[in-house]
């Protein structure tokens, strides 16, 4: 993978075989190093969830700052910063800071994804790494044959794959060090990754948010069914309150909504 060039990697998601949302990983060159973000909306498992991760690298891959954010059922908040001159990995959690000593090279879950792409190590071999609050352990598995995106269409390409732990992952990597699948095991069953584009960006090129291309999906469906009411088993019918909406057709419905919540809870 050239650090060089400004790019983006789509993947679509699938939990134990449903489609699951999807996520997008975008590598931007900078003077002194790379970044990384890595946008996804996940479907499956409930909760939904919007998620954000940045990952500032240096020029041997390295993290210097990551940040965490995670929107769904409640809110999580991470930032971290690596600091190699003082010896020290600062982690922010709201309002709580953890320092920590740094005594060996550290990575971040992104950085980790692009340093086991990297590795060079014979089928069997073992890599450690340092994280914050842990280590993960790569392990080199046999080559595998995967459809991977080509030009026009996909391809049957031989990847390389690794396993690592502690959990039940894989990362499998094209000959161009391109993470093109991942896996893992959450609860009973797998949740996966699988890369569907790449895409070369221009400078300065601002990428349209996840978020809005899903409402885009959502509008488009919405027209295609909106002879179909949505009905929701369980859930009571609602009238539908349009800003400018003359107030009388409120009035006359809402007699009958106060008997029923007087129903409810007697």
């Amino acid at each position: 993978m050239d650090w060089a060039i400004p790019q983006s990697l789509r993947y679509s998601l699938r939990y134990a075989g449903h489609p699951a949302g999807e996520q997008r990983l975008t590598l931007e060159p900078r003077r002194d190093g790379l970044r990384l973000t890595l946008e996804a909306s996940v479907e499956l498992p409930p909760p939904k969830t919007r998620q954000r991760w940045e990952s500032e690298l240096d020029r041997t891959g390295l993290p210097r700052r990551y940040r965490e954010r995670v929107e769904g059922n409640g809110q999580r908040v991470m930032e971290v910063e690596f600091s190699r001159e003082d010896g020290l990995v600062t982690v922010s959690q709201g309002k709580d800071d953890l320092a920590i000593p740094y005594l060996a090279e550290m990575h971040d879950p992104l950085s980790l994804i692009l340093a086991v792409g990297r590795l060079d190590l014979e089928v069997g071999g073992v890599q450690k790494f340092a994280l914050v609050g842990g280590r993960a352990y790569a392990e080199r598995l046999p080559d595998q044959s995967l459809e991977v995106p080509g030009s026009g269409e996909k391809q049957e390409r031989r990847v390389r794959v690794f396993r690592l732990r502690p959990g039940l992952s894989l990362l499998y990597f094209d000959e161009g060090g391109y993470p093109v699948r991942l896996t893992q095991k959450v609860g009973e069953h797998v949740f996966e990754a699988e890369l569907v584009q790449v895409e070369r960006l221009e400078a300065g090129q601002r990428l349209q948010p996840l978020e809005r291309r899903s409402e885009g999906g959502s509008r488009t469906n919405a027209q295609r069914n909106s002879a179909r009411p949505r009905v929701v088993a369980g859930e009571p019918g609602k009238p539908r309150v349009v800003s400018g909406e003359p107030p009388r057709e409120r009035e006359k419905d809402a007699p009958s909504r106060r008997r029923r919540r007087r129903r409810r809870y007697s």
